[in-house]
């Protein structure tokens, strides 16, 4: 196994330890266990960007590195995601008032939805395409909801540590920081909704074949005369 295929792994075997420092809400390790996660989830994202860097400086493009690379993007993000729906509902929930909290918790927990169910559509899509032959290439929208996303994500997962720490020494610039980080996160992750349903417009306009009933174009080979 090369080198960006082994990023690609430790990518995917970060991800449980990410979820399980969420998850650790003990004694005083809960005022910096969601500040261990966002370190985690960095180097797990900065593999994402190296990974397929590295794949195609040193050629060593795969076909598994091209299958597992997606797949981990997906498991990554996907966890954090769903993740965001608990972090709020049983960790943030102090920062704002009854009614701001619900309209929060509403909207991210939709927004979740809306991705994942986006990402399952352009993973058919991409396979579809294939089978006829047609290269979906990334564009920038979809370069800007994934940039955004792991953003937001990691910014937002700062929030209930700052506020924890600031609620216990009574330090109440570091509650309304908190607050002010959240906010900035829950900006991202709503551009990266927004991008995303832009993009799967832009790629079912773009390639109309794809969903389409005629039979799949044959690759040129050139001219058999």
């Amino acid at each position: 196994m090369n080198i960006p295929n082994k990023l690609t792994m430790a990518r995917m075997l970060l991800i449980p330890v990410y979820v399980l420092l969420v998850f650790l809400e003990v004694g005083a390790f809960a005022y910096f266990n969601d500040f261990l996660a966002v370190v985690v989830f960095g180097v797990a994202a900065f593999t994402d960007l190296l990974d397929g860097k590295l794949a195609r400086k040193w050629n060593m493009v795969t076909n598994f590195g091209k299958l597992f690379d997606s797949a981990a993007d997906k498991l990554l993000c996907g966890s954090a995601l769903i993740l965001l729906i608990y972090v709020f509902s049983a960790v943030c929930v102090p920062l704002f008032s009854s009614e701001a909290s619900l309209a929060f918790l509403i909207v991210i927990s939709v927004i979740v939805v809306l991705i994942m169910c986006r990402e399952l559509f352009m993973t058919a899509f991409r396979s579809v395409a294939a089978s006829r032959n047609v290269i979906v290439a990334a564009d920038m929208p979809g370069k800007i909801k994934a940039a955004a996303q792991m953003a937001g994500i990691a910014v937002i997962m700062l929030a209930p540590d700052l506020w924890a720490i600031g609620v216990s020494r009574g330090i109440e610039g570091l509650v309304t920081a908190a607050q002010v980080i959240f906010i900035a996160g829950f900006a991202l992750i709503v551009l990266s909704a927004v991008m995303a349903v832009v993009s799967c417009v832009m790629y079912i306009v773009k390639y109309p074949t794809v969903l389409s009933e005629d039979p799949p174009e044959k690759p040129d080979n050139g001219d058999d005369k």
